[in-house]
């Protein structure tokens, strides 16, 4: 079985049905109204990519043009019917006005509902001159580590929804940022806090390797086995 469909540009013509669409069902994040938006004309076919999602579904994207709300973005259902002006054409029920960076990864880590305030190569600058990024590499890894607590206290398995999830969380945290801040704290650059949380981080997660073996999920003691498997067996 394959994707239906492919993503696809909306003309203007196109564009002005997403927003009497918008209008009609009155969609819109507080603080604005149905008519401060405008259409970004990709639309992305979504049918495929979920299991809980419609078949017919594409993902438009709106851009908010009202002032002060210029960085918020957010995204409306529609059924490819409606974008190609069917008559008839199935409606999807309306997903919630979030914002779309909310569905974003990162987005827990960011100082700002509407992303960083700090961008570029000034984001992890530190006024003391300290290592740009550590304190938030421990961040992540102490949040993660706290996601997989929260799991395994509700008695999920490793065959539960999000295992996966935090399988690629996780593992990507300690193929990344965990080695990043282990390198400097061997060249002496952590400040005395971040030795004190990389220690402690390291001590929560050896305390949780018989959790996290059982909930199949990477852990500090797989760090120590180089992985020899070509690329295509272990991906």
């Amino acid at each position: 079985m394959y994707p239906l469909y492919q993503d696809m540009m909306l003309t203007e013509e196109q564009q002005q049905i997403v927003l009497d669409y918008v209008q009609e069902v009155d969609f819109h994040i507080p603080g604005t109204t149905p008519q401060d938006y405008a259409v970004v004309p990709l639309a992305k076919y979504v049918g495929w990519n979920f299991k809980s999602e419609d078949l017919e579904a594409y993902a438009v994207g709106l851009t908010c043009t009202k002032p002060g709300y210029e960085r918020y973005h957010t995204f409306i259902r529609m059924s490819r019917g409606q974008l190609l002006a069917q008559a008839e054409a199935p409606r999807l029920p309306v997903n919630e006005p979030v914002l779309a960076n909310e569905t974003l990864r990162m987005q827990r880590w960011r100082d700002t509902p509407a992303g960083p305030t700090r961008t570029g190569v000034d984001s992890y600058l530190e006024a003391d001159g300290s290592v740009p990024g550590i304190d938030h590499d421990l961040t992540e890894l102490e949040d993660v580590l706290g996601d997989i607590e929260a799991f395994a206290a509700a008695g999920r398995t490793a065959t539960c929804e999000g295992q996966f999830d935090l399988a690629v969380d996780f593992g990507t945290l300690l193929a990344g940022r965990y080695p990043r801040v282990k390198h400097y704290q061997k060249e002496g650059q952590l400040k005395p806090d971040q030795v004190e949380r990389l220690q402690q981080f390291e001590k929560r997660a050896r305390d949780m390797e018989e959790t996290l073996d059982r909930l199949n999920l990477p852990s500090l003691k797989s760090l120590e086995t180089p992985e020899r498997r070509r690329h295509p067996q272990h991906n």
